[in-house]
């Protein structure tokens, strides 16, 4: 049985950050990525230092999950790491930072770029749910989700989380809307689909009748440093 809303919207209080690209800033980045899509290394390094001096435990969507829906105890200072769109960056630099640490985090796949050059390769994906990182979906081509009609639910929710429950050999449950766009038309497909959570982005509040499915989460801003990170994660979600 479904956990009534009105007993997770009072939980939904955990901060939950989300990356993209994690390399230094090229000649013709966009003013936009540079501030929001594109975080150098050695800002990302410093804002996991400040999480971590910060005291706060990098937990799991299943954690969160499991909070959500039945109360479970989480650790002090929850906060979820999530990382968008298959980014290689996110092997060759997010990887080896995040283990650095002992923290753990939830990649969000999209499947139709893997094995290109500069996206994640397919052993990649394996390896990150090995190392204990969870692996959840992000569309096949990441088209807006407000946008579908007919075929494109099963194209775009059905088939990636197919395609990488066969690639860890373990469920798929957990769903990040592209651009963090979402409506209600949406619901009735995830659950179809069998995804247990979605997360947009921004300030947009969850949906009161389906919390689980319109998650918030905040897009890190690529400057901020240690201390600006804590300081945002200390805000009222």
């Amino acid at each position: 049985m479904a956990a009534p809303a009105a007993a997770v919207l009072p939980r939904a209080t955990v901060p939950v950050l989300c990356w993209h690209q994690l390399r230094d800033w090229r000649s013709d980045d966009s003013a936009y990525s540079r501030g929001s899509l594109i975080c150098p290394p050695a800002m990302f390094r410093a804002q996991l230092d400040g999480i971590a001096a910060g005291g706060f435990t990098a937990i799991g969507p299943d954690d969160y999950l499991a909070h959500l829906t039945t109360g479970a105890a989480l650790p002090p200072r929850p906060v979820l790491l999530t990382f968008d769109d298959s980014q290689g960056s996110q092997i060759s630099v997010g990887l080896p930072e995040l283990r650095r640490r002992t923290l753990t985090a939830t990649f969000f796949v999209m499947t139709v770029p893997l094995g290109k050059p500069d996206w994640m390769r397919r052993d990649d994906v394996r390896r990150l749910h090995g190392e204990g990182m969870t692996i959840g979906a992000h569309t096949y081509d990441h088209h807006r989700v407000d946008r579908y009609s007919g075929a494109d639910w099963a194209t775009q929710l059905d088939r990636p989380r197919r395609e990488l429950e066969t690639l860890i050999g373990a469920p798929v449950r957990h769903f990040a809307y592209p651009f963090g766009a979402w409506n209600p038309a949406a619901f009735p497909h995830l659950d179809q689909a069998g995804y247990r959570t979605a997360f947009q982005l921004g300030d947009e509040p969850v949906d009161r009748t389906r919390p689980l499915l319109s998650l918030r989460r905040i897009l890190v801003t690529s400057t901020w440093t240690g201390p600006e990170i804590t300081a945002e994660l200390s805000r009222p979600v």
